[in-house]
């Protein structure tokens, strides 16, 4: 089974070139072509026509999918793919995947839509548009071969990539018709019927995830192990306590360490170390001597919060911001009651692949390669961050190494990444928390006690 390109850190500049170039030659590209993450993004327009967005064939038959949701271990794009090539009628060998960025998004007018991926939606929530995008693939294909023929499109099968017309016995693949089937008009989506899912072969099969080898063999590559030319790396230390923040550090008792570059400031509660490698730039960070103001949450604790969320179970009044009836008073006047207390602690999402962000920024351009699970947020993030026009940011996302919601809503990763790369301009820096830094810095799921009571007001008949 051939395997996919699963981000855009794996595109070199030598092979996006030759790539284009034969698609340029006879290729269909419903999308765009991405060069690698250490290029600035082009539109391949000058190149190839485009015609849609979700579907590239090349002239070797290679049908490449746009994927526009994040791939964080749930076989979403193997799942995206399938759905696009059963639609396609592709052959599943020769499938390949890459994914538009959110600035390329942005500059089409949202045409690949919400590229967030959360709450189980990523195949639910676009499963009807991107069918329809592999569906007006196919019929631009069959009308390319057809108008070719000279024969109506009607008595055409497709299978395999493979056009078919049975009264004369002529065949063609995908691939040579692609180059006429980019100069016809694009189809309306809305207006195309999709197959019955009954009659599926692709999608909702069991089939080999596409990016299974690569994870095997260590080719794939998460954030965490982006390689860039000219790449310094960062390790950062923020307030371990909510609502401190940072008052100052000594940097000479690190700066002369091997391999570190410098310490900076990154925000106004947060210190990182610079250096040639992360390990390095780790180490001395832990020996920097660093003074804190941890504010008024210093003296919290555990047993200081566990008393607060009991006492709000019996506290009168409306003690935490919602009162509906009068439990209190009719549970204490109840004749009898069966009761119970359920508690939770914060819990930390705790991925494997902790928070990290690799940014390079300069006075007129940001980019960021992260592992996100919400990429117009990641390119809203530096934007904000630097100061700089929306279209003059980009996200390049890579794959992650989980998630569970803390690489969604909060971007305060891809911001501190940013804040560090604007003090070394043209620079690639690869920021890494540690293990240490994730769990004390997470975003979690609340703690919480719950009573439960079951109870009567006046005896039962067997109580009498």
């Amino acid at each position: 089974m051939n395997q996919i390109q699963t981000s855009p850190v794996q595109i070199s500049r030598r092979s996006f070139m030759v790539g284009t170039s034969a698609m340029a030659s006879g290729g269909l590209a419903l999308g765009l072509n991405l060069l690698s993450p250490s290029e600035a993004l082009a539109q391949s327009s000058d190149a190839t026509p485009e015609i849609g967005i979700w579907v590239v064939v090349k002239p070797d038959d290679t049908c490449v999918v746009r994927v526009v949701r994040s791939e964080m271990g749930q076989g979403t794009r193997t799942g995206l793919a399938q759905l696009v090539a059963e639609e396609l009628e592709c052959d599943w060998s020769k499938i390949t995947t890459e994914s538009p960025t959110p600035g390329q998004n942005l500059k089409r007018k949202r045409a690949w839509g919400d590229m967030s991926t959360g709450g189980s939606r990523g195949i639910r929530g676009s499963q009807d548009y991107v069918r329809r995008g592999g569906a007006v693939a196919r019929m631009m294909l069959v009308q390319a071969a057809a108008n070719e023929w000279n024969v109506p499109t009607s008595e055409l099968t497709t299978a395999n990539s493979v056009i078919s017309h049975a009264a004369s016995g002529r065949k063609t693949s995908y691939g040579k018709v692609a180059a006429a089937a980019a100069k016809l008009p694009v189809p309306d989506m809305k207006a195309v019927v999709l197959k019955d899912p009954r009659s599926w072969k692709i999608a909702g099969k069991s089939v080999k995830r596409l990016d299974t080898a690569n994870k095997l063999n260590g080719k794939l590559i998460y954030g965490i192990d982006l390689k860039m030319d000219g790449m310094l790396c960062a390790s950062v230390m923020d307030c371990p306590v909510f609502g401190g923040k940072l008052i100052s550090f000594d940097d000479s008792k690190v700066k002369t360490l091997r391999g570190v570059k410098a310490v900076v400031r990154v925000d106004a509660t947060t210190v990182a170390v610079v250096a040639d490698t992360w390990w390095r730039a780790k180490n001395a960070l832990a020996q920097l001597p660093i003074v804190w103001d941890e504010g008024p949450n210093a003296k919290v604790n555990s047993a200081m919060i566990a008393d607060h969320v009991r006492e709000g179970l019996t506290a009168p009044g409306d003690y935490a911001g919602r009162k509906e009836g009068d439990a209190i008073n009719v549970v204490a006047n109840a004749a009898k009651k069966v009761e119970a207390i359920y508690s939770s602690p914060f819990l930390s999402h705790t991925p494997m692949e902790p928070m990290n962000c690799t940014a390079r920024w300069t006075s007129d351009k940001a980019e960021v390669w992260v592992p996100t699970q919400n990429a117009e947020a990641s390119l809203a993030k530096p934007a904000e961050t630097a100061g700089l026009p929306l279209d003059k940011c980009d996200v390049y996302v890579t794959d992650l190494g989980g998630a569970f919601g803390r690489k969604g809503g909060q971007q305060d990763y891809v911001a501190q990444a940013v804040n560090i790369a604007k003090q070394f301009p043209g620079t690639p820096i690869k920021m890494i928390w540690t293990r240490e830094e994730d769990q004390t810095h997470d975003y979690y799921r609340p703690v919480s006690q719950c009573y439960i009571c079951l109870l009567y007001t006046s005896p039962s008949p067997r109580d009498r």
